[in-house]
């Protein structure tokens, strides 16, 4: 029974992994040959034939599931893309921001017709769960996928495929309903800004992170240090937090000598308000469906562990929620639970932990074996991941969890029993640890490399197979360190490649541009627009590439709010000189290596490019070619092989000239310009 559950799983996911790469030749090539591999080793097992049946009518499930699920919901509602028309629904979602504007889910139908979960951003209607909000005429567009955001897979995912814009004639219907889900949200905010109150901003989100998954509000230097620290996972609610919650939870019951029954609905009741608190992530309900099936078959005195409760959360989820392989969440949930949970307890099992110090020794191996089965998945979906996770969790999160509780118990008894003090001193040691560690260049990695991530994913499963094959806990640590130095020593190469030419990266959205140019381990950072939102692409650009440092930083326009949001976004970027266009001083700002210029040409040189920028035209290059930057008025002044034409372009603009490049809404590219005078352009 054991076996087929975990073959009904593997092969349910395999499905609709399978069919949502039908559009895709090569990774459906990929995973068909996966597929082949796994059978193989399926029938080296001693797969009876009754095996096959369940493994192929679950697959076929799945892909059946998946195929339905995509031609009734998604291509109907993509189908309006780009279109106008008018759309009513139920608010099943908000999230709320200062100035009274919000951001909405709802649930409804496109012109009466076509049923469509939306999303709708809108900065003066005041709707709460459940209320109704009609809009007679708007425009549906599919949700982007933007460089600093991937807006499309986060809402797909969830089952939301349209957004709304220019919306017109709004109104909203007041209702009654989700009474339980609006004193839910009310309550969590509550609690929220209990938390931000009697601990400080920092110390609060960190406790409302670690407590709800709510991470919306938090500085983006807290949430890089955290993750760079290796705990990031506290971050979001799933096996930590509920193990942690119901294993304190039944340790009191047991030492009260509570029946197992009424212990039991106890802990349903805990699970219910984690997942409700934390509005029912994916990972959390993952955690919590295990819990039950662990802590029932000990209710019925019936054998359970933990691959076979994973293989039944997941089909179960993936049964009512087949977009769910688009999840990074759930996929990095089950990553990391069948690491510690299977594969660390596989190869730790002959370990001895009779003393502490192989106590310690034992959790390290557990840690570093839960770390390898997410690392592939981390460096996939994340700018960075990482290298210290194994020591931080054995040392940082027990100290977490502490906290965790804390934070739990004061929302569960709603601040009747108050230990916010004690939080707010665990929770500044993990801030202070965490910032100090993020400035640390080796205790964190990164990779821009496609096929590096790529190979990375593909040395996964052939690490899979062998071990299946073999069963050699050697043979498999040898597997995955060879993989892994495989990963760096490629990474390192494609690095140095990269350093070996001038590469000019083109950052920003829509008229905004920032420049980053690149060679020989040299950064210089050339703001052109001013506008404060450049600042987090350029740094989500330094991090992707690992680069700490940047020789100059040079801010051209709005040169106030332009600096405030540089001087955040760049916490971790060590900026050797900032170079300011202004005829007065930042204000409050006095730094050494902090120049002004005013109506003059600046001209940074190195040993074998050159940067130069005056009268609003930037130009980079080196002796073979130039690439000028200018508006659209100035860009005949502009000198240089390739011209990049940045702001809005005239309506009728020649866009066929071949050396010119027009950005409009089209930002977010790097041109690498050769030694022979040529240049390739790569989309980020």
């Amino acid at each position: 029974m054991k076996r087929k559950m975990i073959g009904a799983a593997a092969a349910y996911m395999a499905g609709l992994f399978f069919a949502s790469f039908f559009t895709s030749p090569a990774p459906l090539i990929v995973l068909s040959v996966m597929l082949a591999a796994a059978l193989v080793i399926i029938r080296k097992y001693g797969a009876q034939k009754s095996d096959y049946i369940v493994i192929g009518a679950f697959f076929a499930a799945a892909v059946c599931v998946f195929s339905a699920y995509s031609a009734i919901r998604y291509y109907p509602a993509v189908s309006m893309d780009g279109k106008s028309g008018s759309f009513k629904g139920e608010v099943s979602d908000v999230v709320r921001y200062d100035g009274g504007s919000a951001s909405y889910i709802l649930d409804g139908r496109i012109n009466d017709d076509i049923f469509a979960k939306i999303s709708f951003y809108s900065s003066s209607c005041e709707a709460d769960y459940g209320d109704i909000i009609s809009i007679e005429k708007c425009n549906f567009y599919k949700p982007a996928k933007d460089y600093l955001f991937d807006s499309e897979r986060y809402f797909k995912s969830d089952g939301v495929f349209l957004s709304v814009g220019s919306a017109g004639s709004v109104s909203v219907e007041k209702r009654d309903g989700s009474k339980l889900k609006k004193s839910i949200s009310m309550y969590r905010e509550s609690i929220i800004f209990d938390f931000r109150t009697e601990l400080g901003k920092d110390s609060g989100d960190l406790l409302a992170g670690m407590v709800f998954g709510e991470k919306r509000d938090m500085d983006v230097n807290l949430k890089t240090a955290v993750y760079r620290s290796g705990i990031g996972h506290i971050l979001a609610v799933s096996g930590l937090h509920v193990s942690v919650a119901v294993f304190v939870l039944m340790t009191m019951l047991s030492s009260l000598r509570v029946n197992r029954y009424v212990s039991f609905i106890a802990m349903e009741l805990i699970l219910v308000f984690i997942t409700a608190m934390a509005d029912y992530p994916v990972s959390a309900v993952r955690a919590a469906i295990m819990m039950n099936f662990m802590y029932a078959a000990r209710l019925f005195r019936r054998q359970n562990d933990t691959f076979n409760s994973l293989a039944g959360a997941v089909l179960l989820i993936c049964l009512f929620q087949p977009y769910a392989v688009y999840d990074e969440g759930f996929i990095l949930s089950v990553a990391g639970t069948f690491g510690i949970g299977v594969f660390a307890q596989y190869m730790t099992k002959d370990m001895s932990k009779e003393t502490t110090i192989q106590k310690l020794i034992k959790s390290f191996a557990v840690m570093l074996c839960t770390t390898v089965c997410v690392f592939p998945f981390s460096v996939l979906f994340f700018d960075e991941t990482s290298l210290i996770a194994p020591l931080s969790n054995i040392i940082v999160v027990p100290l977490c969890s502490l906290s965790m509780v804390i934070g739990l118990v004061y929302a569960l008894t709603g601040g009747v029993f108050d230990l916010l003090p004690v939080s707010k001193m665990i929770n500044d040691v993990i801030l202070n640890v965490s910032d100090r560690l993020a400035y640390i260049r080796w205790t964190h990695f990164s990779c821009d490399s496609k096929a590096i991530v790529s190979g990375l994913l593909i040395c996964t499963f052939m690490i899979v197979v062998a071990a299946a094959l073999f069963r050699s806990r050697r043979f498999i640590s040898v597997c995955i360190s060879l993989s892994i130095a495989v990963m760096f020593i490629g990474s390192g190469v494609l690095r140095i490649m990269k350093n070996s030419v001038l590469t000019v990266a083109v950052l920003g959205k829509g008229n905004n541009v920032a420049v980053v140019v690149c060679r020989d381990g040299c950064a210089d950072i050339i703001d052109l627009s001013g506008n404060y939102r450049s600042a987090a692409y350029v740094r989500k650009y330094l991090i992707r590439n690992g680069i700490s440092t940047a020789d100059n930083t040079v801010l051209t326009a709005k040169v106030q709010s332009a600096y405030a949001a540089y001087d955040t976004e760049l916490e971790y970027t060590k900026v050797k000189n900032w170079l300011i266009f202004s005829d007065t001083d930042i204000a409050g700002i006095s730094k050494d290596n902090l120049v002004y210029f005013y109506d003059k040409e600046l001209l940074i040189s190195h040993d074998d490019f050159c940067i130069r920028y005056g009268d609003g035209i930037l130009t980079v290059g080196d002796e073979n070619s130039d690439i000028a930057f200018a508006k659209y008025s100035d860009i005949i002044e502009a000198d240089g092989d390739i011209k990049v034409c940045w702001g809005k372009a005239s309506k009728d603009a020649d866009r066929n000239i071949d050396n010119m490049i027009f950005l409009d809404d089209k930002n977010n590219f790097e041109i690498v310009l050769s030694g022979k005078g040529s240049c390739k352009i790569r989309r980020l």
